[in-house]
């Protein structure tokens, strides 16, 4: 991409997505003080995080994903005043900070990354703003945080396909506006909370593939429910019994006060 892109300083929208632009966005790109919406997904773009970014003053829309962007996101993006943030499908690695409860965004993609670390207990300080939650298959090893109950604006939540450990929260049944719900490949245990299937909005609930031993009646009113390779007694499709007795063995599941795992 031209330094001379920075010389456009009226712009507002910048959707350049869907190319084969390849190394980094230019040095020039802070200039353009009043740009309001950056997609340049589905390039090849390479290097670290787009630092320039966190100079725009006015980007409430940052789309990055499925890019080749490496190495760390730094804590300050979650300060930005941004709506919507897309930055899955990179090879990002880093641990979600503190401050990622301070975003105000709508909308945060996180899928498809190398997180590593926990769900802080901050995600519930978005309860007010946040709609959708997407952190499939990005390796985050971490209890679910009561805190996540909080987010009573969100309609769509999915942590599906990473080492989430623990139970459910009971919390989760003030998630009024939950929609859809997919917890699927991950190595959560014991019962569903009755409340979640009690959620007035809740059309998809999807947890196959965990250690569950128990889920309420009501969760089979559901429209979609998928509840396969669990330790259900009495359901279709269920893991053999000595997959569930060689878990029910492991030592206890406990999470520090930072949504942290620490086994015992």
């Amino acid at each position: 991409m031209p330094f001379e892109l920075g010389h456009l300083t009226d712009l507002a929208v910048l959707h350049l997505n869907s190319n084969r632009f390849a190394g980094g966005l230019p040095d020039s790109l802070p200039k353009l003080s009043l740009l309001h919406e950056l997609d340049v997904s589905n390039n090849r773009l390479s290097g670290g995080f787009p630092q320039h970014i966190l100079c725009l003053p006015n980007v409430k829309y940052v789309d990055i994903r499925f890019n080749n962007l490496c190495g760390p996101v730094p804590p300050a993006i979650f300060d930005k005043k941004i709506d919507a943030l897309f930055i899955n499908d990179n090879n990002f690695d880093f641990e979600l900070p503190e401050n990622f409860g301070n975003s105000p965004a709508s909308v945060i993609v996180l899928a498809n990354l190398r997180l590593r670390g926990c769900i802080p207990a901050s995600v519930g300080r978005m309860g007010g703003t946040l709609n959708e939650l997407v952190m499939l298959n990005s390796g985050i090893r971490s209890c679910i945080p009561p805190e996540i109950g909080w987010l009573r604006e969100l309609t769509v939540l999915d942590v599906s396909f990473n080492q989430l450990q623990g139970t459910l929260p009971e919390s989760m049944a003030g998630m009024h506006a939950l929609e859809q719900l997919d917890v699927a490949h991950n190595e959560l245990a014991g019962h569903i909370p009755e409340g979640i299937c009690a959620l007035p909005r809740l059309a998809n609930f999807t947890y196959s593939y965990n250690y569950f031993c128990g889920e309420p009646e009501r969760c089979m009113a559901l429209r979609r429910n998928d509840d396969r390779q669990n330790c259900i007694a009495g359901r279709p499709d269920q893991r053999p019994a000595d997959q569930c007795l060689a878990f029910l063995h492991r030592p206890p599941v406990h999470c520090d006060g930072h949504g942290c795992l620490a086994q015992h």
